[in-house]
């Protein structure tokens, strides 16, 4: 199981509360994670849930352990490895975003510009065409094909 990455800086989580940031969009904090696994768990310290007395347990399925372990290999610069994985992601989960957004992210580390810059718009008409993702997300999505293209 992965650790789940909470930002330092409370204010950081306080800004990204106050954002209302898509659930499945990446966090801003910078972990790699989805939101919804990391800094929306929290807020001032504290869990978040709709009663304040019932505790939080994050379920890790096949998906958020193979998500993020992407983020992982690349953070260790094992980029094939997450690659492969992200290609996985993609195979067995064409359902959800995380395959996109991680060969994204992949292509990003290797300086491969043109690669990442079309997974991130594949992730953004992937976004568009399914329920459950917010104008916030795509939004996310979509800034990040404009850094990318800035930084050419």
């Amino acid at each position: 199981m992965h650790d789940i990455y909470i930002a330092q800086d409370s204010q950081i989580c306080k800004a990204i509360f106050m954002a209302k940031v898509g659930r499945n969009a990446p966090c801003p904090c910078g972990s790699g994670k989805k939101y919804k696994k990391c800094c929306f768990l929290r807020q001032n310290g504290k869990t978040q849930s709709a009663e304040p007395q019932m505790r939080f347990t994050p379920v890790y399925t096949e998906l958020d352990q193979l998500s993020n372990s992407v983020v992982d290999l690349i953070a260790q610069n094992k980029l094939d490895q997450a690659e492969a994985v992200s290609h996985r992601l993609l195979k067995d989960y064409p359902d959800q975003i995380d395959g996109l957004d991680r060969l994204a992210q992949v292509y990003e580390a290797r300086d491969e510009k043109e690669k990442a810059v079309e997974y991130y718009r594949k992730a953004v008409n992937f976004a568009r065409s399914m329920p459950g993702f917010d104008q916030v997300s795509i939004d996310w999505y979509l800034s990040e094909v404009n850094r990318i293209k800035s930084e050419k």
